[in-house]
């Protein structure tokens, strides 16, 4: 009978302590690392020869939206595609509980436009009915390829507490007792943290605030405070004015929830924009002020190319502009309006105040990238449009859009150039940052940020951080962070997470639309190339890529639970 399960043979071990790496074997065995060492002619069931491989512990995704995808898409593709083996669920205050069985579609509903989902493809295939993270995870168990683990979601503790005055108002003293309430509960069923967010540009499905951002500071303090005798918890947390590097009132909130919780607190990432001058450094200013009052304050380093997809039918890109989110909100109505040429003056006079706004751009650099009905469109700039059709760029953008119903998708950006690359480099060295930022499973029409794994491995290890440190930084930071202690580590005794790669192939692949979800519903997903096999508790889910039907993946709860 053979002696482990699976045998990885022969590769270069990076075991997350950050010591050098080493050439070992890897022995599994019920799904946790038996022994690593040089264990020879050792039966296994399965082997990995990961001669001229690297072997690492597999990463943690801090920042994902898979509540829903995982309900119908157990390997959260395309995250696992980039070696994470756990993704950490329920950030930006969205969350699917806790609920009220009649509140599930109105949390999915405002996911579908907060987070650009198929409203449809949710309704077909989220079967949660309501309740906490016991009756959620319920849904979930032992249908996982990957780990999965939850924060609550500020926005779904209102909607419990205060139903529709969620989204109208600030809470009452008993109010905020009744969240802390349901805030502990959860925590004690396993969930990792809580997380909210106050931006502006995040409007529920008829155009209202979404209810985190009703929240007034002694709100977010109170729920903070829950964290201050737990043995475990994250919060994550987005302010208002996060892009400009926190304005003061901001700063001082962060630090009280910091005060009140002692634990960690994740941050958007740290990225140069070019019309928000030196927010970025501001932003690491205000880490730096946090470290020093002994607080722990996490920024996320952005990785990604930045390329973004959007189409009128559902992106939140434009919800900054009162103008455009009245519009893009009014269901029936959008084509109706989006024709009138007095609302376009409206849109057109939005659109030329770029004070404060975050998404800005030229129309020169926007482009066709899907036309169905119109192939001939694709890879033309709006201004390429303009010209031709002799009208306003804004004009050939909203007849572009109208002539496919709103399902014309454009295109913008990519690389944001050598400043921005500097500055990445500058918060990937930082001794506070954890990379991220992908928003997987959420924006599905708009981009894809699962990249940043694979680039920081292969485009900015060794130069500008070790092999050793990247790893550490993708995978066993973040398992001690959120209380997994058997995880984010290649050891004997640990829980059987891997990930394999040939460093002389690993790369980003092209982006590209795949049509595979419910009811229709589609997405843009990101390749890769050089994996050579992922694991998850001892169990191989893909090899050289391809999904082996495994289905090993647990709802993790921090080993205190």
């Amino acid at each position: 009978m053979p002696e482990l399960d699976l045998l990885v043979r022969g590769g270069t071990v990076v075991d997350g302590s950050g010591l050098p790496a080493f050439t070992a074997d890897v022995g599994v065995r019920d799904g946790r690392v038996a022994a690593v060492g040089r264990l020879g002619s050792t039966a296994a069931t399965n082997t990995i020869d990961a001669d001229g491989c690297v072997v690492a512990p597999g990463f943690v995704d801090i920042h994902t939206h898979y509540d829903a995808q995982l309900h119908f898409e157990p390997t959260a593709s395309p995250s696992s595609w980039h070696g994470v083996t756990t993704v950490i669920n329920g950030n930006c205050g969205f969350s699917l509980f806790p609920a009220r069985p009649a509140d599930v579609t109105w949390l999915c509903e405002m996911l579908s436009r907060v987070e650009g989902m198929s409203a449809d493809t949710l309704a077909a295939g989220v079967t949660f009915r309501g309740g906490g993270l016991p009756e959620f995870a319920a849904g979930l168990e032992d249908a996982l390829g990957v780990n999965a683990s939850f924060q609550v979601g500020h926005s779904a503790l209102r909607r419990f507490v205060m139903g529709d005055d969620a989204g109208t108002r600030t809470a009452t003293t008993g109010e905020i007792a009744e969240m802390q309430t349901l805030l502990v509960d959860a925590l004690d069923d396993g969930a990792v943290g809580f997380s909210s967010s106050q931006l502006e540009m995040h409007v529920d499905q008829h155009g209202q605030p979404v209810p985190s951002n009703l929240a007034a500071p002694d709100e977010l303090v109170a729920l903070a405070s829950v964290f201050a005798l737990r043995s475990h918890g994250v919060i994550e947390f987005i302010s208002r004015t996060n892009l400009e590097g926190h304005d003061d009132a901001d700063r001082d909130l962060m630090l009280a929830m910091c005060e009140a919780s002692g634990k960690p607190m994740n941050v958007n990432p740290i990225v140069r924009l070019p019309f928000l001058g030196d927010g970025w450094a501001r932003g690491m200013e205000f880490v730096d002020i946090a470290r020093e009052r002994g607080y722990r304050v996490h920024p996320q380093s952005s990785l990604q190319q930045m390329q973004v997809f959007f189409a009128l039918h559902d992106t939140f890109l434009f919800d900054e502009m009162e103008s455009f989110r009245e519009v893009l909100t009014s269901g029936d109505q959008r084509e109706t309006l989006l024709a009138d040429p007095a609302v376009r003056q409206r849109l057109r006079t939005a659109l030329a105040d770029t004070n404060g706004r975050a998404f800005v751009f030229t129309w020169n650099a926007v482009k066709v990238a899907r036309a169905d009905a119109h192939p001939e469109w694709v890879g033309r700039t709006v201004d390429d449009l303009a010209r031709e059709w002799g009208r306003d760029p804004l004009d050939a953008f909203l007849d572009a859009s109208l002539a496919e119903h709103l399902t014309t998708t454009f295109t913008l950006g990519g690389s944001l150039g050598d400043k921005s690359r500097e500055t990445t480099a500058t918060v990937v060295r930082h001794p506070a940052s954890l990379p991220g930022s992908s928003d997987a499973g959420a924006h599905l029409t708009s981009y894809c940020g699962v990249d940043f794994s694979t680039r920081l491995l292969s485009e900015y290890a060794p130069d500008v951080i070790s092999l050793e440190d990247a790893v550490r930084r993708l995978a066993t930071i973040p398992a001690q962070m959120y209380g997994f202690t058997d995880r984010g580590t290649v050891r004997a005794g640990s829980a059987a997470d891997l990930v394999v790669w040939d460093p002389s192939r690993l790369g980003v692949g092209p982006t590209r639309w795949a049509d595979d979800f419910p009811a229709g519903g589609g997405r843009f997903v990101v390749e890769s190339t050089g994996y050579r096999a992922l694991v998850v508790n001892g169990s191989v889910l893909l090899d050289d890529g391809v999904d082996t039907g495994a289905r090993a993946g647990r709802v993790l709860r921090p080993t205190s639970i």
